[in-house]
């Protein structure tokens, strides 16, 4: 599965919560989708980058996010 925010977002823009935000909804849809498939290995792999989206905006929230 490619990576959504690469599509999204360039490099020189940064990452704002909105983004993160944002890219959480599309990984919820991605992962709805492979859930009306029965597609386990999607699920998975969805999963692990909504893990990885959320420990992000976690770490904006708690202020500990670095520029």
């Amino acid at each position: 599965m490619s990576d959504y925010r690469s599509k999204a977002t360039p490099a020189s823009r940064g990452v704002t919560l909105n983004t993160l935000k944002d890219e959480l909804y599309s990984l919820n849809m991605r992962l709805l989708l492979a859930m009306q498939h029965h597609n386990e290995e999607a699920q998975k792999n969805i999963q692990a980058q909504m893990k990885v989206v959320q420990a992000e905006i976690d770490q904006m929230c708690l202020g500990g996010y670095r520029r």
